[in-house]
């Protein structure tokens, strides 16, 4: 396993260099503290060797001035503040000093300054320059950490245990190339073969859906308009690209997973360099100028598959880096002009509306009744807040500057507020768990449906694609250049550089935002089908994954619509991920036996979660779990440094496992949090099993005495660099203070356990008997002032109603009027907040030591000398593990930020892992 961020050569000379000249100031310090030891033991009496011990110890530190107790009129203090005699000092280990100075003074003449204080102040001392040796140490340690992982980014002795691996017949490199292959074949048989779709039949099933009526008639004919007005006015332009749009484009190309290491890299320093920016922008718009044409070359495109976590396998083409920043700029353009033709045609009475509809008579009785000017907004309307704002149209950015959205993105762990792709699907599980109480709670009964679409992307035929932008009034000149796009020739890497490339016939390549534009617009025209059919419900789609949940019936009317849109569109729902699952007291829990059954059957997975009929809930799937402690097992063992064992952990144990979990969400309740920890902890002593006294290993001791990741890792190092007795905050303090920086994914979950103090089923009870109680309230205000606005309906009684309508009556519906039953949706849904550990005096006085500089260092929010810019996280980790750290380093930093290469460290942990197989 290798980073996929190979750092260039001169930046491992850089690196070598820095290292070098740190080995030198060791030597120095060693000499001059075995100088002042030897003085200190030659001292002729206490008092002087504790002065000589002050001397040595704050000029090693870098104050001298610190320690000097005569002749001080005649001497410039380097800190004008602490030699004047502060009493408040930042740091505290200074103005300690600095105090010993003071009272060294004072035992010269005051006799009750005693012996035993002078040697209490010599152990400090001499603790003090047992703590700058120790950190010296810890740089060389750390320097030597980098080197190794440096040395091992080519990957050479990875290789080298493949090849051992495949000549021996057996392994897990084996299984891997297998299932490569496999899926290679796979991806052939359909990129590489014609599919058998009629555009005339595409043309015609749109017709039928989106002229139904007048309105979507309009609705589409002004969507054509915006579309059609658009093709033409980017054809237009004469020079559209700038430097200043090269800067968005190559940002927004970044972000995705298409250009090799050494091409990003190459497309940065376009950027630094303002004449390389102008000559790659007069070549983007001479080649958008002749659009028309465009091919590629005819050598071939490479191609590569890497491997994902989940054991899948995906196909990345290599373009030419001009090509990937001309398709960038383009794609991203038509993304967010077809969400935004879209966006408006959702918004029109084209799109049936969910929201229950009221007879004229009840609407006006609750008015009247509850002396409402304007009813209030509920339920309904903010779930389609949600779905409009999260869920429709996803992967289409809605500017330039945004880019095209990333399906699989994890985000960063600190500092980014913006809801990433995954927590995106977590919210989605959130949603459907709270909808599935909701329902059941007043109907009864629920159902949900989930599928995707098998082999999406590389199945998806070019005649459905073009079928659907021509009928959205994409015009003929970008038709045709979007179909030389589409059949680019192609050839795999691994056939060696003579092969002979193949057109592609099928399928839309991987992470390029003109195959987002065409995939999301492919499945709108499902969405809008699905929103027809089904009564205005929502299909909840990310990507071509999707879920429609509800009662029974709509179920089967969605089905019905998504089965029909697949049929046509000439693509398959991919069994392994379709499933139905009945939730209530009026289903059994599970699919129909028989043919009848209208609605697919299967389980209902997510990541390493399987909704239970029964409980009602996700339960972890512990088979799939041991598969991947298996995974992990051999990915880790394929790390040929620590740092990069310790990236790989991180991305394995602390994300994909966490995420393939679930966030928790008030929903899941306290229960989902215990079932995740439990298994957190299975895994990491199934990894790590305990040893007994006969040299055994056992997996079935308690959590608590088993083996751990931080004991393996010490044995690691000690056997590698002989070091010893590191504690357990060096593995998980961040790197700006000299740790490893391990993640520990139980920290998050137990965090949030603590801000979840009632279940869901009592949330839900608590919003009833609050309806019940505003009922009465209600009840009381009208029978004691009566209504402001006219009798809700006519009659021959001139009178208005005086009897207050029933409690039947003003719940009849709930989903579109209760305020209650909307607060507790929005709370269920809600993730808990991470509570904060409460700081101690202990770890405060650790913290006011520490460097200033590390608050500058950005927005990670890491363990920092101001508790208020500490995230969650790294509090509930400071607190933890500082014990450990204050008795073998002396303070929070195991080195001072300058003895170690921190910006090689952060470039090297900005790479990404390429999984080995």
């Amino acid at each position: 396993m290798s980073s996929a961020s190979a750092l260039p050569q001169t930046l491992k000379s850089i690196t070598a260099t820095k290292i070098k000249e740190l080995s030198k100031q060791r030597a120095l310090f060693e000499k001059r503290r075995d100088e002042i030891t030897k003085a200190a033991n030659k001292a002729p009496d206490i008092r002087t060797k504790a002065r000589i011990l002050l001397e040595g110890v704050t000029r090693l530190k870098g104050h001298p001035n610190d320690a000097l107790d005569k002749d001080d009129d005649d001497v410039e203090s380097d800190d004008p503040e602490g030699a004047a005699g502060s009493d408040e000092d930042s740091n505290g280990e200074r103005a300690g000093n600095q105090n010993i100075r003071r009272f060294l003074l004072q035992s010269r003449y005051d006799p009750s300054v005693t012996r035993s204080v002078l040697e209490e102040w010599i152990a400090r001392l001499e603790r003090e320059l047992g703590f700058l040796g120790v950190k010296h140490e810890h740089a060389t340690f750390y320097s030597d950490l980098v080197t190794e992982w440096l040395s091992n980014l080519d990957g050479r002795e990875g290789n080298e245990n493949e090849e051992k691996s495949e000549a021996s017949g057996s392994g897990f490199e084996e299984v891997g190339r297998k299932e490569m292959h496999e899926q290679r074949a796979m991806w052939e048989s359909l990129v590489f073969t014609t599919a058998d779709i009629n555009p005339d039949d595409v043309e015609r099933y749109l017709e039928s859906l989106f002229t139904r009526t007048k309105l979507s008639k309009q609705a589409l004919d002004e969507l054509r308009e915006k579309i059609k007005n658009f093709g033409t006015e980017f054809m237009t332009r004469r020079k559209p690209i700038s430097v200043d749009t090269l800067k968005w484009v190559t940002n927004a190309l970044l972000k995705s997973d298409l250009l090799a290491t050494e091409k990003a890299a190459i497309l940065k320093e376009f950027l630094r360099n303002k004449e390389v920016a102008q000559e790659v922008v007069d070549v983007l718009n001479m080649r958008l100028a002749s659009l028309d044409s465009w091919n590629w070359g005819p050598e071939g495109i490479p191609m590569e598959m890497r491997r994902q976590l989940n054991g899948k396998y995906r196909v990345f083409m290599d373009p030419d880096l001009l090509d990937s920043l001309f398709h960038q700029y383009i794609g991203v353009e038509w993304c967010v002009a077809f969400r935004g033709a879209f966006h408006a045609f959702f918004c029109t009475r084209a799109w049936k509306s969910f929201s229950r509809p009221i007879p004229k008579r009840d609407r006006e009785r609750r008015q009247y009744f509850l002396n409402e000017q304007r009813p209030q907004s509920g339920l309904d309307d903010y779930r389609k807040h949600v779905y409009q704002r999260d869920y429709f149209l996803s992967q289409l950015p809605t500017s330039v500057d945004e880019g095209v959205r990333s399906y699989d993105d994890e985000g960063n762990d600190e500092g980014n507020t913006a809801k990433n792709p995954v927590e995106t699907k977590h919210s989605l599980l959130h949603l459907l768990i709270t909808e599935s109480i909701i329902h059941t709670t007043l109907r009864g009964e629920f159902t949900v449906i989930r599928s995707d679409f098998k082999w999406f992307g590389p199945s998806l035929p070019h005649a459905t694609i073009l079928a659907v932008l021509k009928f959205f009034g994409v015009q003929k000149e970008w038709l045709d250049f979007f179909r030389v796009f589409l059949e680019a020739p192609v050839r795999f890497v691994q056939d060696g550089p003579d092969a002979t490339p193949q057109v592609r016939k099928r399928g839309i390549p991987m992470s390029y935002a003109l195959s987002t534009c065409f995939g999301e617009a492919v499945l709108f025209c499902m969405d809008y089908a699905v929103n027809q059919h089904a009564d205005g419900a929502f299909l909840y789609r990310l990507h071509d994954d999707f879920w429609f949940w509800g009662e029974e019936k709509t179920c089967v009317k969605a089905w019905k619509a998504m089965s029909q849109f697949a049929q046509v569109m000439g693509i398959e729902f991919n069994e392994e991920k379709t499933g139905t699952v009945r939730l209530g007291e009026k289903n059994d829990g599970s699919s129909k036996d028989g043919e009848s059954d209208p609605l697919p059957k299967g389980e209902i997975r997510w990541g390493f979660l399987k909704l239970d009929s029964k409980e009602g809930a996700f339960v972890i799937d512990q088979e799939q779990v041991d598969a991947h402690i298996e995974e992990l097992r051999r990915q880790l063992s394929a790390c040929k440094s620590v740092s990069a064992w310790v990236q790989a952990w991180n991305s394995y144990f602390a994300r994909f496992f966490a995420n393939n979990f679930a966030r928790p969400a008030m929903c899941f309740g306290r229960r989902h949090i215990d079932m995740v920890a439990s298994t957190l902890s299975r895994i990491e002593h199934e990894l790590f099993p305990t040893s007994t006294d006969d040299g055994a290993t056992t997996t079935t001791a308690p959590a608590s005495f088993s083996g751990s990741v931080t004991d393996y890792l010490r044995n690691v190092i000690a056997e590698r660099f002989n070091v010893h007795d590191l504690p357990d905050g060096f593995f998980y303090f961040p790197v700006e203070l000299g740790g490893l920086e391990l993640r520990n994914p139980f920290i998050p979950f137990l965090a949030m356990r603590e801000d979840i103090k009632q279940s869901p089923k009592r949330t839900l009870e608590k919003a009833f008997l609050e309806e019940e109680d505003r009922y009465h309230a209600a009840k009381e205000r009208f029978e004691k002032d009566g209504s402001s606005l006219p009798k809700p309906y006519d009659d021959d009684d001139d009178d208005a109603p005086t009897t207050f309508f029933s409690f039947e009556e003003y719940t009849r519906y709930r989903e579109v009027h209760s305020r209650p039953l909307l607060d507790a949706y929005r709370y269920l849904i809600r993730v808990p907040g991470e509570i904060g550990i409460s700081k101690t005096p202990e770890f405060q006085s650790s913290q006011a030591r520490l460097d200033e500089n590390i608050d500058k260092t950005g927005t990670r929010g890491v363990i920092s000398s101001k508790w208020q810019k500490m995230s969650p996280y790294w509090k509930w980790v400071a607190e933890l593990y500082h014990a450990g750290m204050l008795r073998k380093y002396g303070g929070l930093a195991a080195v001072d930020r300058e003895f170690m290469p921190l910006g090689v460290v952060k470039v090297l942990r900005e790479g990404k892992v390429r999984w080995q197989g």
